[in-house]
Parts: C-alpha cells; sequence; structure tokens
C-alpha cells in the first residue's frame, strides 16, 4: 500500500506547525470531510502539466484530504488569484507578471528543474535559420513561458528577435498554436519535443533541439496568494504533497500505462512510440524535490523584462517560500514516496 507523504509526515509530527506557533494540522484526513479548492492551472507550463494532470485523474489530492476542482486559464490570459481563485499550478512568469501589477503571491515549489528538452518547429519550407528572418512563431502571451523558450531558441540559433524582425505571436495554448502552425498562421513554434515530433509526420521539421543545450528557461510554480497561505497552510500544504505523490507516481514503472494515457490526453497526443518519448524527457526535467530556484527564477526574470517593464518591481526572495518543500523534504517523506512508488534513483 502506498503511503502519502503527508500522511509519513504525521505520522512521526503531531503537530505540523506552520508559520504561526497555534497553527497546526493532526491531519487524521481520513475521519473529517474534504477541505475543496479551486486550483488555477495551465496547459502551456509544459511537461511538468503532466504531474497534475496524473494527480487529479489518479485521486492523489483526495488522499491528502482535498477536493480539488482545476480551473482551467485558455488562451492568452493571465491566470488571476482571487479569494475564489487562491492557489495555481502555472507557469512562474505567470505568477511574477501578476506580482508586478501588485498581486502578493507566494511561490512555495517548483516541479520543472527548468531545463529545457523543447524544440523549435517550423512549418513545411523553412530549412535554415535565415530563413526565419521576417517570420512569425507564435506563444502563449508575451514574457510568459512560451515566449521566454523562443526567445533563448532564437539566441541560441543566433537570430535576435528585434534585429531580424522575427515576430512573436500571442496565439494561446499548445493546442492553439498547434493548429495555427497547420493552418498556416505562424511559421513556427517552441514546444515540448513530443508535440513537435507528431507535427513532422505532418510535413514539419524540427530546426532546433533545445535538450542538448543544458539551456535553462521558465519553471512551472505552484503559486498561493499570501493571504490564503497565512490562513490555510494546511490546505496548500496538502496540495504541495499531492503533487509530490504526483510526480513519484508518472516515473512509476508499475503505472507507467496510465501515466502514457495521462501523457496522450493532456498533450494531444495520439501515437504511443511519441508519448513514451515525452514520459522519457518528463523523467530528466522533473524535480524531485521542487525547492524553488532564485537563480533561475532571476534568470527567467531578466528575458521577461523585455517584454514587461512591471517585473523589474519583483522582488524574487520575497515571493519564493520553500519551507513546506523543506519540511517535507527533511522528514524523509518525499524520499519514502518515491520509494514507495518503486521509482528508481535518478542516475
Amino acid at each position: 500500500m502506498v503511503r502519502t507523504a503527508w500522511n509519513q509526515y504525521s505520522q512521526n509530527n503531531r503537530r505540523y506547525v506552520f508559520g504561526r506557533p497555534e497553527s497546526f494540522v493532526s491531519l487524521q484526513l481520513e475521519r473529517r470531510p474534504r477541505m475543496r479548492v479551486n486550483l488555477l492551472c495551465l496547459g502551456a507550463i509544459g511537461l511538468s502539466s503532466i504531474v497534475l494532470a496524473v494527480t487529479q485523474r489518479n485521486g492523489l489530492f483526495k488522499k491528502h484530504g482535498l477536493e480539488v476542482q482545476l480551473i482551467a486559464v485558455r488562451g492568452t490570459a493571465v491566470p488571476e488569484f482571487t479569494t475564489t481563485n487562491p492557489i495555481g499550478h502555472i507557469g512562474a512568469p505567470a505568477a511574477v507578471m501578476r506580482a508586478g501589477t501588485g498581486a502578493d503571491l507566494r511561490l512555495i515549489a517548483s516541479f520543472d528543474t527548468s531545463r529545457l528538452s523543447n524544440c523549435l518547429v517550423v512549418r513545411p519550407g523553412i530549412n535554415t535559420r535565415d530563413q526565419l528572418r521576417g517570420k512569425r512563431l507564435g506563444a502563449r502571451v508575451a514574457g510568459a513561458a512560451m515566449w521566454i523558450h523562443t526567445v533563448i531558441a532564437l539566441e541560441a540559433l543566433g537570430l535576435d528577435r528585434i534585429q531580424d524582425r522575427i515576430s512573436i505571436a500571442e496565439i494561446g495554448d499548445p493546442s492553439e498554436i498547434i493548429r495555427a502552425l497547420e493552418a498556416g498562421a505562424i511559421d513556427g513554434a517552441v514546444l515540448a519535443r513530443a508535440q513537435c515530433e507528431q507535427l513532422t509526420r505532418q510535413g514539419c521539421s524540427i530546426l532546433l533541439d533545445l535538450s542538448p543545450l543544458d539551456v535553462y528557461g521558465a519553471p512551472d510554480a505552484l503559486v498561493v496568494t499570501a493571504h490564503f497561505l497565512n490562513q490555510n497552510p494546511d490546505v496548500a500544504a496538502a496540495v504541495l504533497a499531492g503533487l509530490i505523490e504526483g510526480a513519484a507516481f508518472a516515473l512509476s514503472p508499475n503505472k507507467r500505462p496510465a501515466v502514457l494515457e495521462a501523457i496522450k490526453s493532456e498533450m494531444r497526443i495520439t501515437d504511443n512510440a511519441i508519448a513514451e518519448c515525452a514520459l522519457h524527457d518528463l523523467s530528466r526535467v522533473l524535480a524531485r524535490k521542487p525547492y524553488p530556484s532564485v537563480e533561475r527564477l532571476r534568470n527567467m526574470q531578466r528575458i521577461m523584462l523585455t517584454a514587461n517593464a512591471r517585473v523589474l518591481g519583483v522582488t524574487i526572495e520575497g515571493m519564493v517560500d520553500d519551507r513546506f518543500v523543506r519540511r517535507l523534504d527533511e522528514s524523509g517523506a518525499i524520499d519514502r514516496t518515491y520509494v514507495s512508488y518503486g521509482v528508481p534513483d535518478p542516475i
């Protein structure tokens, strides 16, 4: 029987203190009604969206005492945190954008190391980097993760989006970007390798594979409003624990069929071999201990500045709160969760 990271910690720590001394969770979750919480989510955050999909599809939030309602943020909208929607699994750039407009947010975990395994895929007829000059690429929102990764890809090719007159259009989610590329509305995009491989079967080509370059982009982020975190630290920590278990589930050899189905559904992939490719890439970029990296978030912020000057006023250190990850890590709960799912140690 798989033991949850949350219950493992609680068995050794009957009083799980967060912030205020009087705030604690005894975690007899099966004896009380599940807490209902809305969780904002984006499909454009890359492979780490698979972790959320696996967690939700397999009832892992429920094991941690939560009834989670996923609230999908579609198109080019930037997630907005409210009292109704106080927590989200989104791209870190979106959180920084919101912080730049005054939102008081905390970034408590990142499940993606932000090492890029994406590819730049282009329409038929484009075969060299020089042919990208004057062309139109697609992303979700200017300054957000896909946009950042597009800028990084162009830099890797020795191109500059301004000097080389390469526009990066705001299109929407990866599914919308793929449709735009198929329709000829854009000339290329930076997408997950699995999605690019599927597009090559329709005549597109991969102009650049970022995986061998060892470059880092924008990570995902588990983000909570500061007010909700202060009032409900147990809920935020239970969401985190559910996602940690979802990450272990995703890498478990025993859960492979269920994970591949989730990948095919989440990424709209039909080919089994391509889904296997996506799972392999996930295993390479997934952060088993999801500490947010201040250094990588700062680098991300630097690139965002060229599209959104407001993010200059955001103090990354003030947003990051890794105490929840740290407590689960130091208790050994994270390691025990991966062991209980039969996940081998990373090579």
